[in-house]
């Protein structure tokens, strides 16, 4: 995914120290401005002298938590379009009550480093489009899901809603090549188990063709091979774990379509 044009401001709320630098660590590639708060409260009065582009929240805080923060932030009219990650080592209800408080996004920690930047680089990527377009409602997308096992393109389909979308399936490379020229989704789910050709040889070659370079790819894996993707080289706008479960495959596929949207428009 191609980076902003200049770059943007992330707060992080985190009351430790060392996670602090680690995820410091892990986003200093991407390039932007990281300011830091060390919980809700202090989150809170930093935005109000300067709203950032995105938020880190730490769920477990001292004096404000990170679910108070969300509900607070999301409630103002000033700060309610600034995208919240929480990142958190709370288990227990964390991503349901995280979303209930207005989070925009959710992961555990510790987070997967391409997974992070990833997450980050797409909420940046819409928040900045839709402050130029008003952040209109998605249309009805066209969706690929590329996938060796019938179960998951049917899953895809069936947990976003075959309504929503317009799809369609291919099993592997080639035919996901056919199918693009065919039919140029807006979005592309992309399945590591392919039947034939590989997920990254795929990836390339989108982003290295020009028509295709912006079409945000939903990268699915399987516990433990995502640290054999390198994002830079094989760039993708968000990737989900298998097995899928609906909630969050809805989500995901959303998100991506929402970006893929917002790009139509920035170019029309």
């Amino acid at each position: 995914m191609p980076k902003p044009r200049s770059p943007m401001t992330i707060l992080m709320v985190e009351d430790n120290a060392l996670q602090r630098r680690q995820i410091e660590a892990q986003l200093q590639p991407l390039g932007h401005r990281i300011t830091s708060a060390t919980n809700g409260q202090e989150a809170l009065e930093l935005i109000k002298l300067s709203p950032p582009d995105l938020i880190i929240m730490d769920a477990v805080m001292p004096s404000m938590d990170g679910f108070k923060a969300c509900e607070l932030i999301k409630a103002n009219p000033k700060t309610a379009g600034v995208p919240i990650i929480v990142l958190t080592a709370l288990s227990r209800d964390a991503k349901d009550r995280s979303y209930a408080a207005g989070a925009d996004d959710f992961l555990r920690k510790p987070a997967n480093t391409m997974l992070l930047q990833v997450r980050v680089q797409t909420h940046l990527r819409i928040h900045a489009l839709a402050k130029r377009s008003g952040a209109p409602a998605p249309a009805r997308p066209k969706v690929l899901v590329v996938s060796a096992s019938s179960l998951v393109r049917s899953q895809v389909q069936n947990h976003y809603g075959k309504d929503q979308a317009t799809f369609f399936e291919a099993q592997g490379e080639a035919q996901a090549q056919a199918q693009i020229g065919a039919h140029r989704p807006d979005v592309i789910v992309l399945d590591m188990e392919l039947l034939e050709g590989s997920a990254q040889s795929l990836s390339v070659a989108i982003h290295e063709a020009k028509e295709l370079r912006n079409t945000p790819i939903l990268l699915l894996y399987s516990p433990g091979e995502l640290e054999t993707w390198s994002r830079l080289h094989e760039p993708v706008a968000d990737a989900l774990e298998k097995p899928l479960v609906a909630p969050e495959t809805r989500r995901r596929v959303a998100l991506v379509s929402r970006l893929a949207y917002l790009q139509k428009l920035a170019q029309a």
